[in-house]
């Protein structure tokens, strides 16, 4: 039996048709010629962030905001406590009630979908946009990227550059 979820699903069950019919070769063909990634583990790189619903003028959509603002400062925690007039504690445990997470997994998510942008749009290096969104270390930047795309930056690049395939 097989089934189809996500909108985009139809491409993997095709292939995987394809795949059981005709072999991982044809499979392979059909992709590039369809321009799909048969590769895919991961829908995460495929979703916009922007779609997704966001909370009201609450505490932590105003915390959001702020870091969203400054990207590329270093995250400091008891700065951030400071700028709300509220502990660390108290900062942690409002944003994780309110969104389930914590500032510095919100921060860490924002730097990626700037660096995925920047991936699709920009000649800049990987290292020039791991600093663009405040990471000093372009191999640290590199595996939190893979973490949240399933993807390395150059190999992102290649897969999403927009304009690049004609």
């Amino acid at each position: 039996m097989t089934t189809t979820a996500a909108f985009s699903a139809m491409y993997d069950f095709a292939l995987e048709l394809i795949r059981r019919h005709s072999g991982a070769g044809v499979a392979r063909t059909t992709a590039r010629v369809a321009f799909v990634d048969d590769a895919r583990s991961s829908q995460s790189p495929y979703v916009d962030a922007r779609l997704l619903p966001r909370p009201g003028n609450t505490f932590s959509h105003r915390v959001m905001r702020r870091l969203d603002q400054n990207l590329a400062a270093r995250y400091d925690l008891a700065a951030l406590a400071d700028t709300f007039n509220v502990s660390t504690r108290t900062l942690l445990r409002r944003f994780a009630d309110e969104t389930g997470r914590s500032p510095l997994a919100h921060l860490q998510s924002a730097r990626v979908r700037r660096a995925r942008h920047l991936l699709e749009t920009t000649d800049r290096t990987v290292a020039a946009i791991s600093a663009a969104v405040g990471c000093s270390d372009a191999g640290t930047f590199a595996a939190l990227f893979a973490k949240h795309t399933g993807h390395r930056p150059r190999d992102y690049r290649a897969t999403f550059r927009r304009g690049a395939r004609g």
